[in-house]
């Protein structure tokens, strides 16, 4: 039943495309101002429920406004349903108690804040001067609400306060926890990028529904600054937050029918690093390189560079071979990196690799453990059983070429040649290298 929340939700998903591009989808709705282009995206839904459900759609407006204005729309509605857009603008030019019905219209369904909310800085301001502007031409008492809700400096000190949480060192209050967690949904971009920022540097474990809007920005908001600044938050607190669970809902995004979903999904799992490297999300991105939308195939080709040694197989970069004959140039950039990066890695590798796959290694058995006929007494201590073995790294056991197998550690001490064995490291979702 149509109601003021079905209503609003309606106009959101009006408005979805405004926030993409503003000035063309002014042009779509067949307006030539931005404060008729609210009206029109505003009454649409009315306007359907009037045809379907006259009773409920007028004492819906009822509840908002009994001004004249909402006489004239109602009675203008059948009319309105075909033109629109021609009527409102010329009916707002003319008509004041029209102006004064739909200025209800946009406080009660918080028209501006919908309009503003995904949209960036620059465009954020733009539209707020040009709304203050358009509305200048009226009469002062006019538009009163909407005067004080654009010149609100808000987001400023909203900004300036999640700021301050620097201070802190990342050791943040409850309190300080929800204000960052309201400040991820604010409607100005730079405060949800400041309180993006300010969560990377907390030092607990952030709670789960921190987790969910965090993800959220990343995924869907419509500003790069902000939507980079979360998922570099997300890759700072990956440790922390990393489940199989959020894993497989950015895979899940991989394949939504947006293209703006895929490469954002896509943008979080590359801040992931190793922790992405599962052959489900590899085959995914792999896949993804041949994307009709460009941004979706740099994105998955850098991605894939950054997930390392589980990435480095034949059919990765067979596609990325391809993506370097892209006419993007920056696909075919990205394609060249990720392609460098990843031969280097793979000529790290022992040729004689087993094949043997623990049934539940997530990196398809791209990690090995060195382990020693004989080993010293250093490796022994600070290595056997010690929760310390993560510490390794890679380039310490790499394997030279020529040297018979032996890790680059061990050859310079003038131990015994090594064997290989996949390695399963205690249910960690990336490769660790631990010496026996």
């Amino acid at each position: 039943m149509f109601d003021q929340e079905v209503w609003r939700t309606q106009v959101a998903e009006r408005l979805s495309g405004f926030a993409r591009n503003p000035r063309q989808d002014i042009q779509i709705a067949g307006t030539g101002t931005v404060l008729a282009y609210l009206a029109v995206r505003t009454l649409e839904p009315f306007l359907e429920a009037f045809q379907q459900e006259p009773l409920a759609a007028v004492l819906t407006l009822a509840e908002i406004t009994r001004d004249p204005g909402a006489d004239l729309i109602v009675r203008r509605a059948s009319q309105m349903r075909y033109q629109v857009a021609q009527m409102i603008e010329r009916e707002l030019r003319t008509k004041a108690e029209l102006r004064a019905a739909l200025e209800q219209l946009f406080v009660a369904l918080n028209v501006l804040h919908l309009a503003r909310q995904r949209l960036n800085s620059s465009r954020d301001e733009w539209l707020r001067l040009t709304l203050l502007n358009e509305i200048s031409t009226f009469d002062t008492d006019e538009f009163s609400q909407m005067r004080r809700l654009l010149y609100d400096p808000g987001w400023q000190s909203r900004y300036e306060t999640i700021r301050s949480l620097r201070q802190r060192n990342g050791n943040y209050s409850a309190a300080d926890l929800v204000l960052l967690h309201d400040g991820l949904s604010d409607s100005a971009s730079h405060v949800r990028s400041a309180a993006a920022r300010m969560l990377g540097q907390f030092a607990g474990t952030p709670p789960n529904p921190l987790v969910k809007a965090l993800t959220k920005v990343a995924l869907y908001d419509c500003d790069l600054e902000t939507r980079f600044a979360a998922a570099r938050t997300l890759g700072a607190l990956r440790e922390r937050i990393a489940s199989p669970q959020l894993i497989d809902h950015l895979g899940r995004c991989l394949s939504d029918a947006d293209s703006f979903v895929r490469s954002s999904a896509a943008l979080v799992l590359g801040q992931f690093g190793e922790l992405a490297g599962t052959p489900a999300l590899i085959e995914q991105l792999t896949v993804m390189i041949g994307d009709d939308d460009a941004y979706a195939r740099e994105t998955a080709a850098r991605t894939l560079g950054r997930i390392g040694v589980a990435a480095a197989t034949t059919a990765v970069l067979s596609a990325l071979t391809r993506a370097m004959e892209d006419s993007d140039a920056n696909v075919h950039e990205a394609a060249v990196d990720a392609l460098t990066r990843l031969r280097k890695m793979r000529a790290t590798l022992p040729l004689n690799r087993a094949v043997t796959k623990h049934p539940t290694e997530p990196l398809a058995a791209l990690g090995y453990v060195l382990e020693f006929t004989r080993c010293c007494a250093l490796c022994r201590t600070w290595h056997r059983g010690s929760p310390s073995c993560k510490q390794i790294r890679p380039r310490h056991l790499q394997i030279r070429a020529g040297s018979s197998g032996w890790c680059g550690h061990h050859l310079a001490m003038g131990r015994t040649t090594p064997t290989m064995r996949p390695y399963y490291n205690h249910g960690r979702l990336y490769p660790d290298w631990t010496l026996y």
